[in-house]
């Protein structure tokens, strides 16, 4: 590994090893994608009276095929660390990608430092359903201890030792890393395929568990009667894909590590399917139990779960109730709980790669590009990582999970992030290839992001905009907050570099080596 002191890149080879199977790429992708989340409540609470989530679900996959075709073509031809951040760079605009790039880790770190707080509310969810349906008090004690709500400490306390463990093994070992998402996507997909089994075996006997879930879940069945239409159904299509199918720059990310020209070539569209089969079956097996109308009643209101319990109408609860078994029923929660953890696992290398990848191109200091000879592991992105998580989790943990949650309102950030790339598509097919498959890909792409770019900033469900027209304070001080302080890294970056007498718009003009 030689070092380059003057050259557009820190040194002439990355130091990163190619360790990553067909497996773990494609498992990068499922924990990016978030399928079995996208059961719990990302989703099903926000349905209007006409939504049916199956058609918007194939729809929304529908879309994110050129998309999908995008990628698969850039990592074919460009398979870098940094992913889209190495093609929105070098095929659009150096100092955009770069800021744009920073931005979406601001986004992501508190994405990831929620989903950190608030997987307390699944072990919150499972413990009490477990303890209601079993008669198990020492459990709903448990659950009530566990409980980001009531007790913001305790869900500090779990997500940072999860955090901080995650941290602890991609630095000991960068394989280990990989394989810890894997083996999280294992059990994953062990308590989806159980809940899927629970569910088609109680198809025809779902009347007869309907009293214990208004119990459960405080809602009473009316005779009130929905239909599906068109125009409820199109509503929730930027859930889905705001929640599911874009998030696919896991496997790029990571592409110089992949071995194998097959597992770089299919990992995305791989993972992209398993994900339209787990999330369009399971809405539509729990659409089976009881038909569209009594099952959209339930998501309308016990979506987010009603008092004393709080325990919400979902794929996973649902199957955790028909189970009827105590061992079932837990396999089912720790399978939701899985991939919750599954998340963090694939967050943890993402960011360490496109931080890598920023300090490779010089753009961040060259000690966040340096790699452990022994272990493989960029260790000092890895620390930055873990001190950015935890301190964005004190600040959750001090405003309390009500306000947190406008944070996940920086969603905008990321559809535009995608649109961006769509036009670096567009500009390098044009100038370059001459492809008018990637062409017409990239536009559709690009309207496609403009669209939930547009529907993510202006929906109040989104997080970002209240229902009174205005912007969500926190999350605008937030945005404009990452915003400047993107635009200042770079620029103090380019005034340190050109002391040094190197130019970091040099880098922009080179595919960085492997």
């Amino acid at each position: 590994m030689t070092s380059s002191a003057k050259g557009p890149f820190v040194r002439e080879s990355s130091g990163l090893v190619k360790q990553v199977s067909m497996t773990d790429a494609v498992m990068i992708n499922l924990g990016n994608m978030s399928a079995g989340v996208a059961l719990y409540t990302g989703i099903t609470p926000y349905v209007m009276p006409g939504s049916d989530l199956v058609l918007a679900s194939i729809i929304a996959f529908l879309a994110s095929l050129p998309q999908a075709y995008v990628y698969t073509h850039f990592i074919t031809k460009v398979p870098r660390t940094g992913g889209d951040y190495v093609w929105l760079s070098r095929f659009l605009n150096g100092y955009i990608g770069s800021i744009m790039a920073i931005l979406l880790l601001v986004e992501s770190t508190a994405y990831f430092a929620l989903t950190a707080f608030f997987a307390s509310t699944a072990i919150n969810n499972v413990l009490t359903e477990m303890g209601v349906l079993y008669n198990n008090q020492a459990m709903v004690n448990l659950a009530n201890q566990v409980n980001p709500y009531t007790d913001p400490l305790i869900a500090f306390a779990i997500g940072a030792l999860v955090f901080g463990i995650i941290i602890a093994l991609n630095i000991l070992r960068a394989r280990w890393g990989f394989k810890l998402i894997t083996a999280f996507g294992v059990l994953s997909a062990i308590g989806t395929l159980l809940a899927f089994v629970v569910l088609l075996a109680d198809l025809n006997n779902f009347s007869a568990s309907l009293p214990s879930i208004e119990n459960l879940m405080n809602v009473t069945v009316t005779n009130q009667q929905y239909s599906p239409n068109l125009s409820d159904t199109l509503f929730m299509i930027p859930f889905l894909a705001l929640f599911t199918y874009p998030w696919m720059q896991a496997g790029p990310a990571i592409a110089a590590e992949i071995r194998g020209r097959n597992a770089v070539k299919y990992n995305v569209i791989i993972a992209l399917l398993i994900t339209l089969v787990v999330v369009t079956g399971g809405f539509a097996v729990v659409y089976a139990l009881g038909g569209y109308s009594l099952i959209t009643q339930l998501y309308m209101n016990a979506g987010f779960g009603n008092p004393p319990y709080f325990i919400p109408f979902t794929f996973w609860t649902v199957a955790m109730l028909l189970a009827k078994n105590e061992l079932l029923s837990l396999i089912i929660g720790l399978g939701l709980i899985s991939w919750e953890f599954f998340i963090l696992a694939y967050g943890v290398v993402v960011f360490s790669r496109y931080v890598f990848a920023l300090a490779f191109d010089r753009v961040l200091p060259d000690k966040l590009a340096e790699v452990n000879p022994r272990t493989g592991s960029p260790v000092y992105t890895h620390l930055l990582d873990l001190i950015l998580t935890v301190l964005l989790l004190g600040y959750i943990t001090f405003i309390g999970a009500d306000n947190a949650l406008a944070l996940y309102g920086m969603t905008f950030l990321a559809a535009l992030y995608f649109a961006l790339v769509g036009i670096a598509g567009v500009v390098h097919s044009v100038k370059s290839e001459k492809n008018p498959i990637l062409l017409i890909a990239s536009i559709i792409m690009v309207g496609y992001f403009a669209y939930l770019t547009y529907v993510s900033a202006t929906n109040p469900d989104f997080g970002f905009m209240q229902p009174n027209g205005t912007p969500n304070q926190l999350t605008l001080d937030f945005v404009i907050g990452s915003l400047i302080f993107s635009v200042g890294l770079i620029l103090a970056m380019y005034f340190y570099r050109k002391r040094q007498g190197i130019d970091i718009s040099l880098a922009y003009k080179y595919i960085p080596p492997e």
